[in-house]
Protein backbone atom coordinates (compact mmCIF):
# COMPACT_ATOMS: atom_id res chain seq x y z
CA UNK A 1 0.00 0.00 0.00
CA UNK A 2 1.56 3.13 -0.96
CA UNK A 3 -0.24 6.67 0.29
CA UNK A 4 0.04 10.08 -0.93
CA UNK A 5 -0.93 13.14 0.60
CA UNK A 6 -0.47 16.72 -0.89
CA UNK A 7 -1.67 19.78 0.49
CA UNK A 8 -0.49 23.09 -1.49
CA UNK A 9 -1.98 26.54 -1.94
CA UNK A 10 -2.25 29.11 -4.69
CA UNK A 11 -1.42 28.60 -8.34
CA UNK A 12 0.50 25.51 -8.11
CA UNK A 13 0.72 22.60 -10.16
CA UNK A 14 0.68 19.00 -8.91
CA UNK A 15 1.29 15.68 -10.92
CA UNK A 16 0.97 11.70 -9.02
CA UNK A 17 2.08 9.01 -10.68
CA UNK A 18 1.34 5.22 -8.99
CA UNK A 19 2.35 2.18 -9.91
CA UNK A 20 0.68 -1.62 -9.54
CA UNK A 21 -2.17 -1.54 -7.28
CA UNK A 22 -3.65 -0.52 -4.09
CA UNK A 23 -2.25 3.07 -4.36
CA UNK A 24 -4.00 5.94 -2.28
CA UNK A 25 -3.82 9.91 -3.58
CA UNK A 26 -5.32 12.75 -1.86
CA UNK A 27 -4.32 16.40 -3.61
CA UNK A 28 -5.45 19.40 -1.88
CA UNK A 29 -6.07 23.01 -3.32
CA UNK A 30 -6.57 26.45 -2.50
CA UNK A 31 -6.14 29.05 -4.83
CA UNK A 32 -6.99 30.28 -8.09
CA UNK A 33 -5.29 28.39 -11.48
CA UNK A 34 -4.23 25.31 -9.93
CA UNK A 35 -3.81 22.13 -11.34
CA UNK A 36 -3.75 18.53 -9.93
CA UNK A 37 -2.80 15.27 -11.87
CA UNK A 38 -3.03 12.06 -10.95
CA UNK A 39 -1.97 8.90 -12.91
CA UNK A 40 -2.84 5.26 -11.48
CA UNK A 41 -2.02 2.15 -12.86
CA UNK A 42 -3.70 -1.12 -12.16
CA UNK A 43 -6.88 -1.79 -9.57
CA UNK A 44 -7.62 -1.15 -6.43
CA UNK A 45 -6.54 2.64 -6.55
CA UNK A 46 -8.01 5.39 -5.11
CA UNK A 47 -7.78 9.08 -5.79
CA UNK A 48 -9.16 12.06 -4.30
CA UNK A 49 -9.07 15.72 -5.42
CA UNK A 50 -10.35 19.04 -3.16
CA UNK A 51 -10.00 22.47 -4.95
CA UNK A 52 -11.22 25.49 -3.49
CA UNK A 53 -10.82 28.66 -5.94
CA UNK A 54 -11.63 29.86 -9.66
CA UNK A 55 -9.87 28.50 -12.90
CA UNK A 56 -8.79 25.21 -11.21
CA UNK A 57 -8.42 21.83 -13.42
CA UNK A 58 -8.04 18.12 -12.31
CA UNK A 59 -7.24 15.11 -13.83
CA UNK A 60 -7.55 11.31 -13.22
CA UNK A 61 -6.42 9.00 -14.98
CA UNK A 62 -6.57 5.39 -13.18
CA UNK A 63 -6.00 1.91 -15.77
CA UNK A 64 -3.92 3.66 -18.05
CA UNK A 65 -2.00 0.61 -19.26
CA UNK A 66 -4.71 -1.84 -19.14
CA UNK A 67 -2.28 -4.00 -21.14
CA UNK A 68 0.07 -4.84 -18.38
CA UNK A 69 -1.71 -4.38 -15.26
CA UNK A 70 -5.18 -5.21 -14.77
CA UNK A 71 -7.35 -2.64 -14.76
CA UNK A 72 -10.51 -2.87 -12.60
CA UNK A 73 -12.00 -1.28 -8.88
CA UNK A 74 -10.83 2.38 -9.16
CA UNK A 75 -12.31 4.80 -7.31
CA UNK A 76 -11.74 8.70 -8.14
CA UNK A 77 -13.83 11.57 -5.93
CA UNK A 78 -13.05 15.25 -7.38
CA UNK A 79 -14.57 18.07 -5.63
CA UNK A 80 -14.41 21.84 -6.81
CA UNK A 81 -15.80 24.58 -5.21
CA UNK A 82 -16.22 28.07 -7.76
CA UNK A 83 -16.33 28.82 -10.74
CA UNK A 84 -14.62 28.21 -14.51
CA UNK A 85 -13.23 25.06 -12.76
CA UNK A 86 -12.67 21.86 -15.08
CA UNK A 87 -12.67 17.93 -13.42
CA UNK A 88 -12.04 15.12 -16.05
CA UNK A 89 -11.74 11.24 -15.07
CA UNK A 90 -11.04 8.81 -17.36
CA UNK A 91 -11.00 4.90 -16.27
CA UNK A 92 -10.33 1.88 -17.75
CA UNK A 93 -12.23 -1.44 -18.17
CA UNK A 94 -14.48 -2.12 -15.17
CA UNK A 95 -15.92 -1.85 -11.82
CA UNK A 96 -14.52 1.53 -11.30
CA UNK A 97 -16.22 4.75 -9.79
CA UNK A 98 -16.04 7.88 -10.50
CA UNK A 99 -17.38 10.81 -8.39
CA UNK A 100 -17.61 14.59 -9.52
CA UNK A 101 -19.12 17.09 -7.42
CA UNK A 102 -18.98 21.15 -8.04
CA UNK A 103 -20.41 24.10 -7.01
CA UNK A 104 -20.37 27.28 -8.46
CA UNK A 105 -21.00 28.77 -12.53
CA UNK A 106 -19.47 28.13 -15.74
CA UNK A 107 -17.86 24.73 -14.35
CA UNK A 108 -17.13 21.55 -16.68
CA UNK A 109 -16.86 17.53 -15.26
CA UNK A 110 -16.71 14.78 -17.57
CA UNK A 111 -16.21 11.30 -16.93
CA UNK A 112 -14.42 9.09 -19.57
CA UNK A 113 -15.34 5.16 -18.09
CA UNK A 114 -14.33 2.47 -21.62
CA UNK A 115 -13.06 -0.73 -22.45
CA UNK A 116 -9.75 -0.06 -24.06
CA UNK A 117 -7.80 -3.78 -24.16
CA UNK A 118 -8.79 -7.15 -25.09
CA UNK A 119 -9.55 -10.04 -24.06
CA UNK A 120 -13.08 -10.43 -23.89
CA UNK A 121 -12.50 -11.26 -20.66
CA UNK A 122 -10.75 -8.16 -18.78
CA UNK A 123 -13.75 -6.34 -20.06
CA UNK A 124 -17.24 -5.73 -18.23
CA UNK A 125 -18.66 -2.91 -17.40
CA UNK A 126 -20.39 -2.66 -13.83
CA UNK A 127 -18.95 1.17 -13.61
CA UNK A 128 -20.55 3.92 -12.23
CA UNK A 129 -20.75 7.88 -12.58
CA UNK A 130 -21.89 10.23 -10.66
CA UNK A 131 -21.52 14.30 -11.12
CA UNK A 132 -23.44 16.73 -9.03
CA UNK A 133 -23.35 20.30 -9.77
CA UNK A 134 -24.67 23.15 -8.35
CA UNK A 135 -24.70 26.70 -9.86
CA UNK A 136 -25.02 27.98 -13.41
CA UNK A 137 -24.34 27.45 -17.19
CA UNK A 138 -22.06 24.24 -16.19
CA UNK A 139 -21.74 21.65 -18.57
CA UNK A 140 -21.55 17.51 -17.17
CA UNK A 141 -20.62 14.90 -19.15
CA UNK A 142 -20.44 10.71 -19.11
CA UNK A 143 -19.43 8.64 -21.66
CA UNK A 144 -19.50 4.74 -20.53
CA UNK A 145 -18.58 1.68 -22.95
CA UNK A 146 -16.69 1.52 -25.53
CA UNK A 147 -14.14 4.06 -26.70
CA UNK A 148 -15.94 7.09 -28.59
CA UNK A 149 -18.92 6.23 -28.09
CA UNK A 150 -19.44 10.36 -27.69
CA UNK A 151 -21.65 10.74 -30.98
CA UNK A 152 -24.21 11.84 -32.33
CA UNK A 153 -23.73 15.02 -34.14
CA UNK A 154 -26.53 16.94 -35.48
CA UNK A 155 -28.86 19.59 -33.14
CA UNK A 156 -31.64 17.58 -32.30
CA UNK A 157 -31.03 14.71 -34.54
CA UNK A 158 -32.38 13.86 -37.66
CA UNK A 159 -31.41 12.96 -41.40
CA UNK A 160 -33.34 9.65 -40.82
CA UNK A 161 -31.99 10.62 -36.95
CA UNK A 162 -28.21 10.90 -37.96
CA UNK A 163 -28.60 7.35 -40.36
CA UNK A 164 -29.06 5.53 -37.19
CA UNK A 165 -25.87 7.20 -35.67
CA UNK A 166 -24.45 5.62 -38.47
CA UNK A 167 -25.82 1.96 -38.42
CA UNK A 168 -23.36 1.69 -35.11
CA UNK A 169 -23.36 -1.72 -34.04
CA UNK A 170 -22.89 -3.29 -30.29
CA UNK A 171 -18.81 -4.61 -30.17
CA UNK A 172 -18.04 -7.89 -29.50
CA UNK A 173 -17.40 -7.63 -25.88
CA UNK A 174 -19.70 -4.53 -24.78
CA UNK A 175 -20.03 -2.72 -21.60
CA UNK A 176 -23.02 -3.40 -19.36
CA UNK A 177 -24.84 -2.73 -16.23
CA UNK A 178 -22.94 0.39 -15.74
CA UNK A 179 -24.67 3.39 -14.11
CA UNK A 180 -24.81 6.96 -15.06
CA UNK A 181 -26.41 9.89 -12.82
CA UNK A 182 -26.04 13.77 -13.54
CA UNK A 183 -27.83 16.25 -10.97
CA UNK A 184 -27.81 19.87 -11.60
CA UNK A 185 -29.20 22.38 -9.47
CA UNK A 186 -29.35 25.63 -11.27
CA UNK A 187 -29.80 27.62 -14.55
CA UNK A 188 -28.74 27.46 -18.11
CA UNK A 189 -26.88 23.92 -17.84
CA UNK A 190 -26.30 20.52 -19.91
CA UNK A 191 -25.96 17.24 -18.92
CA UNK A 192 -24.66 14.80 -21.73
CA UNK A 193 -24.53 10.96 -21.04
CA UNK A 194 -23.91 8.30 -23.49
CA UNK A 195 -23.34 4.46 -22.97
CA UNK A 196 -22.50 1.46 -25.29
CA UNK A 197 -23.56 -1.88 -24.24
CA UNK A 198 -26.00 -3.42 -22.54
CA UNK A 199 -28.19 -3.23 -19.33
CA UNK A 200 -27.15 0.19 -18.59
CA UNK A 201 -28.78 2.95 -17.15
CA UNK A 202 -28.72 6.71 -16.73
CA UNK A 203 -30.42 9.64 -14.95
CA UNK A 204 -30.25 13.10 -15.22
CA UNK A 205 -32.20 15.40 -12.81
CA UNK A 206 -32.28 19.11 -13.51
CA UNK A 207 -33.74 21.58 -11.27
CA UNK A 208 -33.35 24.80 -9.23
CA UNK A 209 -31.36 24.60 -6.06
CA UNK A 210 -33.63 24.34 -2.28
CA UNK A 211 -35.12 27.97 -1.89
CA UNK A 212 -34.47 29.65 -5.54
CA UNK A 213 -37.18 30.33 -8.34
CA UNK A 214 -37.76 27.60 -11.15
CA UNK A 215 -34.34 26.68 -12.92
CA UNK A 216 -34.33 28.10 -17.05
CA UNK A 217 -32.78 27.02 -19.82
CA UNK A 218 -31.30 24.16 -18.80
CA UNK A 219 -30.56 21.17 -21.76
CA UNK A 220 -30.49 17.64 -21.01
CA UNK A 221 -29.07 14.71 -23.68
CA UNK A 222 -29.13 10.72 -23.68
CA UNK A 223 -27.86 8.26 -25.98
CA UNK A 224 -26.82 4.72 -25.80
CA UNK A 225 -26.74 1.92 -28.13
CA UNK A 226 -27.17 -1.67 -27.81
CA UNK A 227 -29.99 -3.66 -25.57
CA UNK A 228 -32.15 -3.64 -22.65
CA UNK A 229 -30.86 0.27 -21.62
CA UNK A 230 -32.43 2.62 -19.67
CA UNK A 231 -32.94 6.06 -19.82
CA UNK A 232 -34.74 8.60 -17.17
CA UNK A 233 -34.95 12.51 -17.57
CA UNK A 234 -36.46 14.91 -14.67
CA UNK A 235 -36.33 18.89 -15.16
CA UNK A 236 -38.03 20.94 -13.62
CA UNK A 237 -38.58 25.38 -14.93
CA UNK A 238 -38.82 26.83 -17.90
CA UNK A 239 -37.39 26.30 -21.13
CA UNK A 240 -35.99 23.32 -20.94
CA UNK A 241 -34.64 20.67 -23.78
CA UNK A 242 -34.40 17.42 -23.37
CA UNK A 243 -33.52 14.64 -26.28
CA UNK A 244 -33.26 10.91 -26.15
CA UNK A 245 -31.55 9.02 -28.61
CA UNK A 246 -31.26 4.86 -28.52
CA UNK A 247 -30.34 2.32 -30.74
CA UNK A 248 -30.94 -0.97 -30.18
CA UNK A 249 -33.81 -3.10 -28.37
CA UNK A 250 -35.88 -3.56 -25.37
CA UNK A 251 -34.56 -0.44 -24.22
CA UNK A 252 -36.61 2.29 -22.18
CA UNK A 253 -36.20 5.63 -22.00
CA UNK A 254 -39.13 8.28 -19.39
CA UNK A 255 -38.95 11.76 -19.79
CA UNK A 256 -40.52 13.88 -17.55
CA UNK A 257 -40.53 17.76 -17.86
CA UNK A 258 -42.44 20.37 -15.28
CA UNK A 259 -42.92 24.14 -15.96
CA UNK A 260 -43.39 26.23 -19.31
CA UNK A 261 -41.75 26.07 -22.63
CA UNK A 262 -40.55 22.66 -22.92
CA UNK A 263 -38.94 20.89 -25.64
CA UNK A 264 -38.34 17.12 -26.10
CA UNK A 265 -37.50 15.20 -28.92
CA UNK A 266 -36.98 11.61 -28.49
CA UNK A 267 -36.30 8.67 -31.01
CA UNK A 268 -35.74 5.15 -30.68
CA UNK A 269 -34.31 2.34 -33.59
CA UNK A 270 -34.93 -1.36 -32.77
CA UNK A 271 -37.78 -3.31 -31.19
CA UNK A 272 -39.56 -3.03 -28.60
CA UNK A 273 -38.57 -0.33 -27.11
CA UNK A 274 -40.09 1.75 -25.17
CA UNK A 275 -40.00 6.08 -24.60
CA UNK A 276 -42.49 7.97 -21.98
CA UNK A 277 -43.05 11.57 -21.79
CA UNK A 278 -44.97 13.61 -19.82
CA UNK A 279 -45.03 17.35 -19.87
CA UNK A 280 -46.79 19.45 -17.22
CA UNK A 281 -47.14 23.04 -16.16
CA UNK A 282 -45.78 24.19 -12.56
Amino acid sequence: MKKVILSISAMLFVGVAAIAQGNTSSVNQVGNSDTGIVNQNGQTNDSKIDQLGDSNKSEVYQGIQPGIYNAKNNAADVKQKGNNNTAFASQSNHDNKAYQTQTGDWNKATIWQDQIAPPASALGGFDKATQVQTGKNNEAIIDQGTTGNEKPTGAPFNAAQLAAVNAVSVPFAPHNTNEATQTQNGDGNYAYATQGGVKNKSWQTQKAPAGTSVADGNKSYHYQYGNENKATTSQDGTKLKESTLQIGNNNTATVTQTGVSHSSVAFSNGNLNTITVTQSGM
